[in-house]
């Protein structure tokens, strides 16, 4: 085990003694196997009746502000876990819930699928989804190597409810990114921190038209945000193990402006 495992081993057990008696506590750890190329572990934070599973990775420093990485409608999969490795790579507290663990429809298997993936889509209620995604920003806030300066970045059904929390009025979210998502407009008014909309051409379920809608009622409500739609990119362009529609020229673009947009709004 690296230097690396062995402190965020270590901090995950003394902070487990030390929130025991709030309520809050991890589980044991289970950091991945090497052979994964994965860093983080499996982590549970308490939201209502239940508790939330979530992969948690760390920064090299601490404390650090933290980003919460909400997946696609397949579920919390090594995919998202990676980019949450990647997050805090960048020097930031990276969590990524499991927000089907309320949902009566599993994720799907079969990204061809699409009855499959429009049922799991639905099966999870957008209000139900910001209450446990709050929970987890409450969960980073007494961990000591968070700061309580908050970014969200989400992917597909991911990206809609990264919007939502935007517009769900957490305090210290400083900011929100969203990837092909959808984002109805009646919200646009409750949003409260800025936004980094980023979109692709060719995305049949968002087409340019509605994103440009988007832009301009956010204009018009005096919201800070700001929309990129990549030339000839379809939606899931930024999910690289998706052959079909994996851009990498637009993801690496994306990601880098996704980088900069933390930096301005969080720092690290």
């Amino acid at each position: 085990m690296g230097e690396r495992d062995e402190r965020a081993d270590e901090l995950s057990r003394r902070e487990f003694l030390e929130q025991t008696a709030l309520g809050v506590s991890t589980l044991a750890v289970n950091v991945v196997q090497a052979s994964t190329k994965l860093r983080g572990q499996m982590v549970e934070y308490p939201s209502g009746e239940i508790k939330i599973p979530a992969y948690l990775s760390l920064p090299q420093r601490s404390p650090a502000p933290a980003v919460l990485v909400i997946h696609e409608v397949f579920g919390l999969n090594d995919h998202i876990k990676s980019v949450a490795d990647r997050v805090a790579q960048e020097g930031y507290v990276a969590l990524a819930p499991n927000l089907f663990v309320r949902a009566s429809e599993p994720p799907p298997r079969d990204a061809s699928n699409v009855e499959a993936i429009r049922r799991a889509a639905t099966s999870l209620a957008p209000d139900v989804a910001a209450r446990d995604m709050q929970a987890g920003l409450d969960f980073l806030k007494m961990r000591k190597f968070a700061r309580p300066r908050f970014g969200s970045v989400g992917f597909c059904m991911g990206g809609g409810l990264s919007y939502r929390l935007a517009a769900s009025g957490y305090p210290e979210l400083a900011c929100a990114v969203i990837f092909y998502g959808r984002t109805p407009l009646e919200l646009v008014e409750k949003v409260t921190c800025p936004l980094l909309g980023i979109f692709g051409e060719l995305d049949r379920s968002i087409p340019p038209q509605a994103v440009r809608e988007f832009e301009e009622a956010l204009r018009r409500a005096g919201k800070r945000a700001e929309i990129k739609i990549y030339p000839g990119a379809k939606h899931g362009f930024f999910n690289d193990t998706r052959s079909e529609v994996y851009d990498a020229q637009a993801a690496a673009d994306a990601w880098q402006r996704t980088l900069r947009f933390f930096r301005e709004h969080l720092g690290a």
